[in-house]
This record gives structure tokens, C-alpha cells and sequence, in this order.
């Protein structure tokens, strides 16, 4: 022991310290326990999905149900599923994919309905109701919408409607980024055919036809011909080239 009072109380106090540090810092770590589990996580694959939405939908969370809503080619059941993830989970993403759907299946103000019912600022919606304003024929007022959103697909819809007012020049400034088809065909537009046809990266018939275009414009027949024909998979083509001026002369 100290026999000097002051060096007795100072040690005491760090002794004190130091149980103060065990008590917080040390026991502490001594008592807990830790659990380390691997656990495997196996989502269902896509032929489960399939039968669960016809045998067995309720037992289905949103992502599962909007993941099968792709699986499926029939629109009717298609919009079946987003209906249900909609009214079981209030799901804002099923209620765009149900117009989006709708849309598709040209039911316009069916889908302007189910647009309504989503977050009007949102930019996605927006280019929807723009798009919706198209398929009536009001095309200032769904460019007006387009020019409001800076989103490459409103550009591009926006890109549409230059082709319809004649503005070709503009049409291929904002189709530079689209899909392949309306790029290319804002190209052929401008009469720029090798450039056009670099476009085109499709093989549908849509795509096959503005290759024959292109063929024929370039005095190619054997290629126009061949082109033409995987384009008439589609009857609508088919018919329509039966008339068209670009295939006069082959």
C-alpha cells in the first residue's frame, strides 16, 4: 500500500478507470454471441411463374407478378396481372404498365384512364399522355408535351412529328438516338440512303421494307426484290406494296 494519502487516492481513482473501461468495453463483448448463417436465396423460375399465375396468382409478391406479366404473350392476361399486383399492392409501376399495355393494343382511352391514375410528373407518364395526344391527332398538343420533357423518348416522339408536319431536317436531329426504323427512315427522308441503310439493324419486316426502299432508290432490283419479299410477312406490307410508287420501276 501507498503510505502518501494523495498517491493512494490517485490510484484508486485509476483503478476505477479502468473497471469503468472493462464494465463498457470489455464485458460487453465477452457476453454477446454471434451467429454467422449462409442462406440461399432461389426465386421461381420462369416455367413456376408461369403456372402459378394461372393455378395459384395470390401467393405472388409485385416483383414476381410484374416479372410473369412479362412472360406472358396474351394481352388480356397480360393486364389481368398488372390488375392484380395493382389492387393488391397498390403497385404504381403495374398501373403504367396497364396503359402501356392498353396502349399497345391501340385501346387508347382505355389507356388514358389507367395513365390518369399515375403520378402526373412523372416524366414517363408525361411522354405517355404525348403520345396518347398523338395517336388522336393532336399534334401540337403532344408536341407541346414532348418539348416539355428532356427524355431521349420524348425526343424521339418528338422526332415522329417533324416527319408528319414535313420538318425532315429536325426529324433526323431528334431521331439521331431512336430506334432503328424511325432513324432510318428520317434518313431516307433526307435522301441520305448509305447512311439509312447503316441504320437499320432489324430484320422485321418494317426494317425490310425501308431496305427495299432503299434498294430500289439505288437502282438495286435483285436486292429490292429480295427485300421486299421477307417484307411481305406482313399482309398490311404486302398490300401496300402492291401500290407504292418506290417499286414502279423493279
Amino acid at each position: 500500500m501507498y503510505s502518501d494519502p494523495a498517491v493512494r487516492e490517485s490510484e484508486i481513482k485509476n483503478m476505477s478507470e479502468v473497471y469503468s473501461e472493462l464494465k463498457g468495453g470489455v464485458l460487453p463483448e465477452l457476453r454477446r454471441a454471434r451467429f454467422i448463417a449462409n442462406v440461399e436465396f432461389k426465386n421461381y423460375t420462369t416455367e413456376e411463374l408461369k403456372a402459378l399465375i394461372e393455378d395459384n396468382i395470390d401467393i405472388l409478391d409485385e416483383e414476381a407478378l410484374l416479372h410473369s406479366a412479362t412472360l406472358v404473350k396474351d394481352a388480356a392476361k397480360k393486364i389481368e396481372i398488372y390488375e392484380k399486383a395493382i389492387s393488391k399492392f397498390n403497385s404504381a409501376r403495374a398501373q403504367f404498365n396497364k396503359g402501356v399495355a392498353l396502349l399497345e393494343q391501340d385501346k387508347v382511352d382505355a389507356a388514358a384512364n389507367a395513365f390518369a391514375k399515375c403520378d402526373a410528373a412523372d416524366p414517363d407518364v408525361k411522354n405517355a399522355k404525348g403520345v396518347i395526344a398523338l395517336r388522336k391527332g393532336d399534334l401540337n398538343g403532344a408536341a407541346a408535351i414532348f418539348k416539355s420533357i428532356s427524355t431521349c423518348d420524348a425526343k424521339a416522339n418528338l422526332g415522329v412529328i417533324n416527319i408528319l408536319q414535313g420538318d425532315y431536317a429536325q426529324a433526323e436531329k431528334n431521331l439521331e438516338n431512336a430506334c432503328c426504323f424511325n432513324k432510318a427512315l428520317s434518313l431516307i427522308l433526307n435522301n441520305k440512303l448509305d447512311k439509312a441503310e447503316a441504320a437499320i439493324k432489324c430484320q422485321c419486316p418494317e426494317s425490310n421494307y425501308l431496305r427495299a426502299i432503299i434498294a430500289a432508290r439505288k437502282g438495286n432490283a435483285d436486292q429490292a426484290k429480295a427485300c421486299l419479299e421477307k417484307a411481305k410477312a406482313c399482309p398490311e406490307l404486302a398490300k401496300r406494296a402492291e401500290k407504292d410508287i418506290e417499286f414502279a420501276a423493279i
